[in-house]
């Protein structure tokens, strides 16, 4: 079975695409395993990072090919989704002619951005009130029943998140074994944390007792907090700048010395170079205006991506 993580944070701009992208390449390229990205912002930018914005308009728009927006509209509709007919294989880009063999992606849409309106009035009327919480249930596992179709096909499923915790970002949890945190160094991305973990520990208890009480069998999994990774982190003379160390630091002593991966990644101009050219800045040597501080990015990376090895098991 694979491991299951969502990525979240509701502040914006802390880099959570740019993270959940990097780890499927890192876990591909530095470690072997097959990987599946899962889209869930109707926003798309892991889908535009992940294959490149002309081909995502082309496979979307151009020819209607499938994604996220099909998987809903099936539930809607009451018709099956088979998992092959919306996950793109050999189409996240690896670097300059190149793709990652190993790493899948179900893309996002724009049309997304109306769902958690449209799931939140979905209502299915059952015999009891039991049969009502299994609809619920059903409603919250769409893309769990996804990843449950090709779980023999993957060793971790990466879920980009939406900034809020609505219905499709619900999906993502109640699939997830864990969930991680990408955050920057200052006030506003690190905030909200502790309400983030409040609104998950709740969902695992609400979960846990509707699952109880819908009489289905075996029992509902915990999704367990994976820690903060912090990314772009100013250095100097080795380490975080004062400033930062001390955000990093005053995160660490708010949610305990564990929650806060070990390794960061530094701010610079590799990663936004590389992603001008729909490029993980593991391609830093396609990037000759970046070459610099594109491989030094590359290094802070690899290091998150054999932690997070370490921390999801």
């Amino acid at each position: 079975m694979p491991k299951v993580v969502s990525m979240i944070n509701w502040k914006g701009g802390v880099g959570k695409t740019t993270m959940t992208l990097h780890l499927a390449a890192g876990l591909a390229t530095r470690h072997n395993k097959r990987v599946l990205l899962i889209d869930l912002d109707a926003q798309c930018n892991l889908s535009f990072l992940a294959i490149g914005a002309s081909s995502y308009i082309t496979h979307a728009y151009n020819n209607n090919g499938s994604t996220l927006k099909n998987v809903f509209d099936n539930y809607f509709a009451h018709a099956p989704t088979t998992a092959a007919s919306i996950i793109l294989q050999r189409q996240v880009r690896a670097r300059a002619g190149k793709i990652y063999t190993q790493v899948g992606i179900i893309l996002s849409h724009q049309e997304l951005t109306l769902l958690d309106m449209k799931l939140a009035r979905e209502k299915r009327s059952g015999r009891d009130h039991r049969e009502e919480t299994k609809f619920e249930i059903e409603k919250l596992s769409v893309i769990k029943a996804i990843i449950d179709e090709v779980a023999n096909d993957y060793d971790y499923v990466l879920l980009d998140c939406p900034p809020n915790v609505n219905l499709v970002t619900q999906n993502a949890f109640f699939a997830s074994d864990y969930y991680v945190v990408p955050a920057i160094p200052d006030f506003l991305s690190t905030v909200g944390i502790s309400l983030i973990k409040k609104y998950m520990d709740q969902f695992n208890l609400d979960y846990t007792s509707m699952w109880s009480y819908a009489g289905l069998p075996g029992s509902y999994v915990n999704t367990k907090f994976g820690g903060i990774v912090f990314n772009m982190v100013d250095e100097y003379g080795g380490g975080p700048k004062e400033g930062h160390r001390q955000m990093i630091q005053s995160t660490i002593n708010q949610q305990g010395a564990n929650a806060v991966f070990a390794n960061y990644v530094t701010d610079g101009d590799g990663i936004s170079a590389a992603a001008q050219m729909n490029l993980p800045v593991f391609a830093y040597s396609d990037l000759p205006r970046a070459h610099q501080n594109a491989m030094k990015q590359a290094e802070y990376m690899g290091k998150v991506v054999d932690e997070f090895v370490t921390r999801i098991i």
